[in-house]
């Protein structure tokens, strides 16, 4: 295993270990932040130089099927991940970002139901859709991404 692979590896195993629901890599001047969305909170876990984070980028963007020479426009890509005897699926975002692109990873682990309010950066917008959801009419529509296109 290379080292991009054991750093893409640590970085899941440190956001399942912390029970976070995203990981969020945010390209700054010189370096990428990388941060834990946990209870809703962003948590600032490390920095990683530029040009090791646009490698590990790539590498989570291959596993994802994703474009990986792809960086100025929106993508989107999953796949699963084992950890400890439990399937993760992972959900993969990336924007452009000036020079470089964002990436946003969602853990869903497949054994344990999630909570509609953990999947939400909204709580009170997750309380107005699960009230609109009880009425006996009417039409929702959901918009974006619904898969990786194949």
């Amino acid at each position: 295993m290379n080292s991009i692979e054991q750093l893409a590896e640590r970085v899941i195993l440190d956001a399942v270990r912390n029970n976070a629901t995203d990981i969020h890599f945010l390209p700054r001047k010189h370096d990428t932040l990388i941060q834990l969305r946990i209870g809703n909170k962003l948590i600032p876990k490390f920095t990683l130089p530029r040009q090791e984070c646009d490698r590990l980028i790539s590498h989570f963007k291959f596993t994802a099927s994703m474009d990986i020479g792809e960086r100025r426009r929106p993508q989107s890509g999953a796949f699963t991940y084992e950890v400890n005897q439990q399937t993760i699926g992972l959900r993969l975002s990336t924007l452009p970002a000036c020079n470089s692109e964002s990436l946003v990873i969602r853990l869903l682990p497949q054994q344990q139901q999630v909570p509609l309010h953990q999947l939400s950066l909204f709580p009170s917008m997750t309380k107005k859709l699960i009230e609109l959801l009880k009425l006996s009419n009417g039409l929702i529509i959901f918009t974006g991404p619904t898969g990786n296109g194949t």
